[in-house]
């Protein structure tokens, strides 16, 4: 006769000194007995020391000599099967991992695509494969089999009629697709074993072996799946003695527990199992022992009754004093980093007392992932050892990694995207390999050359075909092979640079036997060979092991990753093959998906690197219960409880009908529902995990910087155990959120812990003593001099404390070596001696470095932010280039198609305004094409990426676009063009017969010059009384303003100094002409939507490229340069005309008089002198411009250098406070002689 006896008790109680004193007297009993204690498999390890532990001090022996118990297995479900099956001809089967199941999961739904148009959108998803295995898995272990389909659906109509309701068809749909794979998944498995047939199998076993002297011991066990209970129903029926511990309260022999009790799960995994016991013959169900003995300290007997009338929801919660007020504590603090090191501290503060081990702790939180990125960050900086308890995936593994590489390289022809991803796993070191100048390459070279390799063909587009070209890439591809032979130091110069782009190429393009072997594989099985080949000979696995044996001199848990992440990668290939290695047809495309669907799935094997650490863990895991002292942090509203539905392919709903419609043997694993109505009792065992000390503690703000607030649970606790202040809605006595200058010795204690954590707060307290301007307390005092003495980085580190964003001006010695170059007029003579075939004379050491040579634009930069000045011209810290048509590309391409377009007009002898749409159209891709020549790498890219050839087409669009407003433009102006791109200041005095202006060059003190240079977009002319009158046009891609402010102040110098060029010039050529004004035409293809057009398409256009700038305020010039005035509606400039005669700029607009005008050119000058003189200075200062809402931070490139705070370094912005009237007075003042700077 076999026996069921049931230990009953709460968590409070020691179920298992119950369950032991069972197995003494049954051990005494049967000399032939076998005895099996069993428990979930993540306990199984530690609850086998703890038995035989427990064993051995009631055993009547010597305490100090070793115990050693043959008869007594501690096992977990799949270490039984093991244990009893591992003889057996049918446990010797070749089995399938979960990974294996996964990839077998892929290769069904690849085949059956065309069936499971109901998930066609999810299939390609990430962790869709994994959530439908998972699914699968599910259905076994409710032992629910493909052929009860039909029985299934014939149940569902039954409810559906029974209850007066319509199937539901996506549901019915749902469950068609997912049997369909469920029938081919078991049907593939054939002669495989997964766990599912392992757990038959042990049933099997136990229902035909004699088990008369054997005993089994479940412990820890709060509920079965379908499966599990089958073979604890096999224990019950077939062995001597089946003893189970249960967390119950009492026993439910006749009925459920009510859904809401705290123990429902045990109480409902007690009635059926006391029911069938009841029903079935030879077995006894033999009277519950309730256990007896506490497991824990009297004040967590307290806290075990508290959860308890918590969970019935009674309004009056018991409690009674606290024989130790540090047996239960509450604590908040303000962020997830700060509750983790006032955890750490608190661990090392009592391990110090010499009471505790690491091993006594545990921490738990509902769920681990709000704290995943900082838990080995914050307890390596207190030195308290942690193991993580949380399985994690390979899928971010490096050679995981280089697998999808390797195949997406394959796959889309060497794009640079997957080729870098490749090479960046740091796996694959080219060996015994040397560049063109004969070097060898070794792993730092190569590194270094993947990185530059990489910045090279982000700028020129090169991918694809490029790689496999048997032609040598050169640093600089425009360069002429012709003229490298005729300069061999340039070529020279060339090698160097171009020898790591070429070792990269060469290395790469040898990946092309790899995938020619690919190609020929006939089958799956040659396939994997041929990887694993690549694999070692690329010497993938040596690197692996580099990386174990360097990880193992400091974390032994992470040098075990690379071969757990080697061995998985050959247990895949050597399923694929036993699966899938001889199938037909063998598609490579299916092989790098199932591969990486089995990847998805795998895991790393959570191995303790030493026996004494803190663990860290979830509530939903189950755990030992020998640690002293559990943390629950985290405990928020939102996690505690947790409201959650089900994830994956089965909603709540969909279960819950499912579940319906099975037999009383068949049940799924519970719903969202289910889980969040089983939310108390998990949360209840966490509370309860230690022996001695609970301490819960909460966040206040997230990770996402949102306001948390505590868990109800927490409350509930703080109010019984009087440690909540309900009129200010908060913990009493909690820990302090920050450390304070005048913390008492009382005040500090939290925050003490290991050097390198107190070192961190000690700088936080110092620096708020600094901005408070108070002294530190006596406790800070002494830490401070403690840590001077016990940390070598402590002076570096309080250095920190005088920091200021503040940067140091340049010596003028060195400013003038960095900025300065040759004297123009010595060069000159230079160039002009090397000219006549002369020796050229030796430029004196002052002339060497005391002339600036700059663009507008870089004196702009200047006034935006001296410091980037000093960054971008001075160190010539450049952005990388990337794969983009950038701005500068773009506005060559519009400049010289421009440009070029004009001058065509010119050689052809046509009128701009005479132009039909023909030839308009024929001179524009003329125009565009030659600009196109100018810049053949905007070709290679556009060739090489769909993306920029779009952008290509856009570009072109939008000439097309300006070219036509140019033309209409001109028929309603007298104003002619003079000339485009014209060249200022350039050393090559001609370009196509057009010769530069003459440079800009302003004197300086101490002996300096500025020599400016420059190019012109385009000058027009009007004719007003006989007297030509000249404008500069500039062409933009921004919407230009002029801004009378900014270029007062030096913001915006651009079109100002080209006045002073042209100015300049006509003073040198003796010409007569006057200045009229500068413009800017805003270069853009708009887009108007339909109702908004109150005119025609063309005239629309108009309107949307009028020319803003400044001009002379003369009404006949005016009418000249825009005939719109005559009908008082300007067409090309923006302004408004009145019948008064009242003229009115708009926005971005300015009309001045001459001597405004002129006045504004001599502040353009001075302004160029000051910004040059301050750079010969050394001026490096980090003072960017703040004007209204825009900064000189905005845009930047040089940000992460900057560091600037716009919070901390107010002071340190040049506010510019002028307003456009406040210039417009200082500009009337200035034109009457007054100087105002």
């Amino acid at each position: 006769m076999s026996s069921l006896k049931f230990i009953l008790g709460t968590a409070a109680d020691d179920h298992q000194a119950g369950l032991l004193a069972e197995m003494k007297q049954q051990l005494a009993a049967d000399p032939k007995g076998e005895f099996f204690y069993l428990v979930p498999n993540h306990i199984k390890f530690a609850t086998e020391i703890e038995v035989l532990n427990r064993l051995k001090n009631t055993a009547e022996q010597d305490p100090d000599q070793p115990y050693a118990q043959m008869k007594v297995q501690v096992l977990s479900f799949s270490r039984l099967a093991w244990y009893l099956l591992r003889d057996t001809p049918a446990f010797q089967a070749p089995r399938l991992s979960p990974t294996g199941l996964t990839m077998l999961t892929a290769q069904i739904v690849n085949q059956h695509q065309n069936e499971m148009q109901m998930f066609a959108g999810e299939i390609k998803r990430p962790g869709f494969i994994k959530e439908l295995t998972q699914q699968l898995t599910e259905l076994q272990t409710a032992r629910i089999a493909p052929t009860d389909y039909a029985a299934i659906m014939e149940r569902a109509q039954t409810w559906a009629k029974d209850n007066r309701q319509i199937l539901d068809d996506v549901w019915q749909a749902k469950l068609k697709v997912i049997f369909l794979v469920y029938g081919e998944f078991v049907k593939a498995l054939g002669d495989y074993q997964d766990i599912s047939q392992i757990d038959a199998l042990l049933v099997k076993y136990l229902q035909q072996k004699d088990l008369s002297h054997a005993y089994f011991y479940l412990d820890r066990f709060s509920q079965f799946t379908a499966r599990e209970l089958q073979i604890v129903q096999a224990l019950i029926k077939n062995a001597q003695a089946t003893t189970i511990a249960l967390v119950l309260d009492r026993p439910y022999q006749n009925q459920l527990p009510d859904e809401h009790n705290l123990f429902y799960e045990s109480g409902r995994q007690y009635y059926r199992l006391a029911k069938f016991a009841k029903q079935t013959p030879g077995v006894k169900q033999l009277a519950d022992v309730m256990a007896d003995q506490p497991r824990v300290t009297a004040d967590l007997q307290v806290l075990d009754r508290v959860l308890a009338a918590q969970a019935q929801m009674l309004n009056e919660l018991p409690s009674a004093p606290l024989q130790d007020s540090q047996s239960i504590q509450f604590f908040t603090a303000p962020n997830r980093v700060a509750e983790l090191n006032l955890i750490a501290a608190k661990i090392r503060q009592l391990v110090s007392t010499g009471k505790y081990r690491y091993r006594d702790f545990l921490i738990l939180t509902r769920h681990l992932d709000g704290y995943a990125t900082m838990l080995e960050s914050v307890f390596k900086a207190h030195e308290v050892p942690i193991f993580n308890d949380l399985e994690r995936l390979m899928n971010n593994h490096p050679l995981v990694n280089l697998i999808e590489a390797l195949f997406k390289v394959y796959q889309r022809h060497f794009a640079t995207s997957d080729v870098m991803h490749l090479l960046k796993t740091g796996l694959l070191i080219p060996q015994q390999m040397h560049d063109d100048l004969g070097r060898l390459v070794t792993r730092k070279y190569f590194q270094k050359a993947v990185y530059q390799t990489e910045n090279w063909c982000l700028q020129y587009g090169r991918t694809g075909d490029d790689w496999l070209s048997s032609q040598r890439w050169h640093f600089d591809p425009n360069v002429d092979a012709e003229e490298l032979r005729h300069h061999p130091d340039m070529q020279k110069r060339d090698q160097y640079a171009s020898a790591p782009l070429n070792v990269v190429k060469d290395y790469v393009s040898g990946l092309q036997k790899f995938f020619s072997q690919l190609d020929q594989a006939e089958n799956g099985a040659a396939a994997a060979k041929a990887l694993y080949g690549f694999l070692v000979n690329a010497g993938v696995v040596k690197r692996l092991e580099e990386w174990s044996i360097a990880d193992s001199r400091s974390d032994l848990a992470r040098a075990q990753e690379p071969q757990q992440v080697w061995q998985v990668f050959c247990n895949l290939l050597d399923e694929y093959v036993q699966i899938l290695g001889q199938q037909q047809p063998f598609l490579i495309d299916e092989f790098a998906d199932l591969l990486m669907a089995g990847f998805e799935a795998a895991q790393y094997s959570q191995i303790p690197s030493t026996l004494d650490q803190v663990v860290i863990s979830e509530t939903g895991i189950v755990q030992t219960t020998t640690r002293k002292v559990v943390f629950m942090m985290g405990a928020t509203s939102d996690v505690m409880p947790e409201a959650k539905s089900a994830t994956g392919l089965l909603s709540d709903p969909d279960r819950e009908l499912l579940n319906a419609c099975l037999d009383d043997e068949q049940f799924l694993p519970a719903s969202g529902v289910e889980k969040m109505s089983n939310e108390p009792f998990l949360n209840y065992l966490g509370f309860m995990s230690g022996r001695q000390r609970l301490i819960i503690s909460a966040p206040q703000i997230g990770n996402d910087e949102k306001p948390l607030s505590m868990s109800p649970y927490m409350i509930d606790l703080a109010m019984a155990f009087d440690r909540w202040d309900a009129d200010k809605k908060r913990l009493k006595d909690d820990l302090p959120f920050m450390a304070q200058p005048q913390d008492t010795a009382t005040a500090a204690w939290p925050f003490v812990s290991a050097p390198f954590a107190v070192l961190g707060t000690l700088m936080q307290v110092k620096r708020q003593a600094l901005d408070d301007h108070q002294p530190l307390g006596a406790a800070w005092n002494f830490l401070s001099e403690l840590m001077a003495q016990k940390v070598k980085r402590y002076d570096w580190t309080a250095q920190s404390l005088d920091y200021t964003n503040e940067t140091t001006p340049l010596p003028a010695d060195l400013a003038e070596r960095l900025y300065g170059q040759w004297d123009p007029e010595a060069l000159d003579a230079r160039t002009q001696a090397l000219q006549n075939g002369e020796r050229p004379g030796e430029i004196a050491p002052a002339l060497q470095h005391d002339t600036l040579y700059a663009s507008i634009s870089q004196l702009q930069d200047y006034y935006r932010n001296p410091y980037e000045y000093f960054l971008k011209y001075g160190l010539r810290i450049q952005k990388r280039e990337e794969l983009e048509i950038s701005a500068d590309k773009s506005g060559t391409f519009f400049h010289d198609s421009l440009d070029r377009f004009m001058r065509l007009l010119s050689e052809q002898g046509l009128a701009l305004r005479q132009l039909t749409d023909d030839q308009l159209q024929r001179l524009t891709h003329q125009a565009m094409a030659w600009a196109f020549d100018q810049q053949p790498q905007l070709i290679q890219l556009t060739q090489n990426y769909q993306r920029l050839a779009f952008r290509k087409r856009q570009l072109e669009r939008l000439v097309e676009t300006m070219t036509k407003v140019l033309r209409d433009q001109s028929k309603l102006t007298r104003a002619k063009n003079v000339v485009t791109e014209q060249k200022f200041g350039v050393m090559d005095l001609s370009d196509q017969g057009q010769q530069s202006f003459a440079p800009l060059i302003y004197p300086l003190d101490h002996g300096h010059k500025v020599y400016l240079r420059g190019r012109i977009d385009r000058v027009d002319s009007v004719e007003l009384n006989q007297e030509p009158y000249l404008m500069v046009v500039d062409y933009k891609s921004g919407n230009q303003q002029f801004n009378l402010v900014e270029a007062y102040d030096g913001l915006a110098l651009q079109m100002l100094s080209y006045l002073n060029s042209l100015s300049h010039q006509l003073k040198l050529n003796q010409q007569s002409a006057k200045i009229a004004g500068a413009l800017y035409l805003h270069l853009q293809n708009p887009v108007f939507k339909w109702e908004d057009l109150s005119g025609s398409l063309a005239s629309e256009e108009l309107k949307s490229h009028r020319y803003r700038g400044v001009l002379l305020n003369d009404r006949q010039l005016l009418n000249d340069l825009d005939q719109g005035f005559d009908n008082f509606k300007p067409q090309i400039l923006s302004l408004r005309a009145f019948k008064n005669g009242n003229i009115k700029a708009n926005s971005g607009m300015a009309l001045v008089d001459e001597s405004q005008l002129a006045a504004l050119l001599q502040r353009n000058q001075e302004r160029i002198v000051n910004a040059a003189t301050q750079i010969f200075a050394g001026d490096t200062s980090l003072r960017p411009y703040r004007l209204d809402k825009r900064d000189g931070l905005q845009y930047s490139d040089y940000q992460d250098i900057y560091r600037f705070d716009p919070m901390l370094d107010q002071k340190n912005y040049r506010d510019v406070l002028l307003t456009e009237r406040d210039v417009q007075e200082k500009l009337k003042q200035e034109s009457q002689g007054e100087k105002h700077e």
